[in-house]
């Protein structure tokens, strides 16, 4: 391992591995730059109890809430790129970006993680079947195995189930509205 300048660039040699036990944060103004053939890997298999109750796995971005977003909620971008959550009943909330990984309400003007792709796992999901769709619910803020049938209401899948409690988010961010 080697150190260099005032900004301590650190090389690893001959091939070798970095293991870190705390989170690792970037400046502000600075990348994490992949060279060709490169990626990130999530190394867990994904399987039954791939990951904990009230956790997240996969990309995440931080949003402010728009309104009252509560945990595990299917939320869409409002005004002024604040989430609140999904209403599959009116095309005005939706489409669905992602999954709040909140594990209590967050209020208006709060931070909020928001999950985009990858996994989420809370023991009260009743998604049933390996691989089953899971649709935006027509009920705020819910998720649902069965696609909305009303009309005006807007089909949208975000991802599959793994298990009977877990969900890989996925959103497809094409819809379909019913019209009558």
């Amino acid at each position: 391992i080697g150190y260099t300048g005032a900004d301590l660039a650190m090389t690893i040699a001959d091939g070798g591995g970095v293991t870190f036990s705390q989170d690792v944060t970037l400046a502000a103004d600075k990348s994490l730059n992949l060279p060709h053939a490169s990626h990130i890997a999530f190394t867990d298999a994904i399987a039954d109890n791939s990951i904990d109750d009230h956790d997240a796995q996969g990309i995440i971005f931080t949003f402010n809430a728009g309104a009252t977003v509560t945990p595990f909620s299917p939320v869409y971008l409002a005004e002024d790129n604040l989430v609140e959550e999904c209403d599959a009943s009116a095309i005005a909330t939706m489409p669905c970006i992602g999954v709040s990984v909140n594990v209590s309400d967050v209020t208006v003007g709060n931070p909020i993680e928001v999950l985009m792709l990858g996994l989420i796992r809370d023991d009260t999901f009743a998604f049933g079947t390996h691989g089953a769709l899971v649709f935006v619910s027509e009920t705020t803020g819910a998720m649902t195995n069965t696609a909305p049938t009303t009309t005006d209401a807007v089909v949208q899948i975000i991802g599959h189930s793994i298990e009977d409690d877990a969900l890989f988010v996925q959103p497809c961010l094409t819809t379909i509205e019913h019209t009558g």
